[in-house]
């Protein structure tokens, strides 16, 4: 299977502080269950040499390059590919990055291989918090494989909705089912008999294609697969792959997982290049332009020739959106943005109104699709 995830290393990095940076990377992802040049790639040398799958998530670092890079830098940033710059020093991002470079927020090399290993994952959509699954099924049908399933995916640091433990005593069920649909990365729907005659599981595989997630179907035995062209893949199971208790066999379960990690990579990649596209076309729109993609995924906007700093958020705004975009030292107000399609809950948007409020000066919550005309009065 190919690699899930491609990350690199760019430019001139201090052959020793690359070593750091790939022990640290290694042993961060291997309590995901992932291996480095298996599930993930790490490059490292000139930025001509990297070539990432688009439809997977990629990200690099970038120290200090050649300026015959500087094409594939501005390339790479056409693609939204997440750059990083790492000067060696705080002081000196804008001698040591005088191109495109300069205009992306950056690590200093001085803060250390653990943080920058972080910065590159994080960039890259592989910290546990940003690994959401929602599991669809049938309490009647297959509720003994839902648990295993959600038990195995926990112990790979998924964050994992499931209806009987994510939804608490007096919360509005269906809002509040919606809110999680729309905060994950992937639907993971298994195909029993009656999968589609439940008013519930229907709705959910509905609403999932509406939002753009991966769809897995883990298809029953002797159940045909329906809706094909909507779904990212699937696993069929036999007879012998489920147990007479109802639980999914080893083998078998071993596919799901690693099913589930890829799509789970094209889904975030994908639908982060959908957010961004909106946000071009809106700020496009209104004569402005997208300068580029940078640490924590943010991007520089330029709108009557003020820059504004944006994050796109490609599952639910909360709090900690507003918290993350503010880490950063760039100049106030940031903005989050985000793909409203589906997101219903009353109590979520009353919260996000009262947030907003407070927060006016510091971070601003922005739907995609109104992103021009909103920063056309930012300041």
């Amino acid at each position: 299977m190919d690699a899930r995830y491609s990350l690199a290393l760019l430019g001139d990095f201090p052959i020793a502080i690359a070593d750091e940076i790939e022990a640290a990377i290694q042993e961060r992802i291997s309590v995901l269950g992932l291996e480095l040049h298996k599930d993930v790639t790490l490059f490292k040398g000139a930025p001509r040499g990297f070539r990432p799958k688009h439809d997977r998530c990629c990200a690099a670092l970038c120290a200090r390059i050649d300026a015959k890079d500087e094409a594939q830098i501005e390339r790479f940033i056409d693609q939204r590919v997440p750059l990083v710059p790492v000067a060696s020093d705080q002081d000196n991002f804008a001698t040591e990055f005088p191109g495109a470079l300069g205009a992306l927020n950056g690590v200093p090399m001085t803060q250390g291989p653990a943080i920058l290993a972080a910065s590159l994952l994080e960039a890259s959509s592989l910290i546990p918090r940003q690994r959401r699954v929602f599991l669809s099924y049938r309490r009647k049908e297959s509720t003994e494989a839902a648990l295993q399933l959600y038990t195995e995916l926990c112990a790979l640091q998924y964050d994992v909705f499931l209806d009987t433990h994510g939804i608490l005593p007096g919360e509005h069920f269906q809002e509040v089912l919606w809110q999680r649909l729309c905060d994950c990365d992937v639907l993971v729907y298994l195909d029993t008999p009656t999968y589609f005659e439940g008013r519930w599981t229907e709705l959910e595989f509905s609403r999932a294609s509406l939002r753009k997630l991966a769809m897995l179907r883990v298809g029953w035995p002797r159940v045909e697969a329906t809706n094909i062209h909507l779904i990212s893949g699937q696993v069929q199971l036999e007879e012998s792959d489920l147990s007479a208790n109802g639980h999914i066999q080893p083998d078998a379960m071993t596919k799901i997982l690693e099913s589930i990690e890829l799509y789970r990579s094209k889904s975030v990649s994908i639908r982060y290049r959908d957010l961004v596209g909106k946000l071009t076309a809106s700020v496009e729109a209104a004569g402005g332009k997208v300068l580029g993609a940078s640490s924590r995924k943010g991007l520089v906007v330029s709108v009557k020739n003020e820059e504004i700093v944006v994050y796109p958020e490609l599952r639910v705004p909360t709090s900690e959106s507003f918290y993350e975009a503010s880490l950063e030292e760039h100049s106030p107000p940031v903005a989050v943005i985000y793909n409203e399609e589906g997101i219903e809950e009353r109590t979520w948007k009353a919260h996000m109104q009262w947030l907003g409020d407070r927060l006016h000066g510091h971070a601003r919550l922005v739907k995609a699709n109104a992103a021009g005309h909103r920063f056309q009065d930012w300041y």
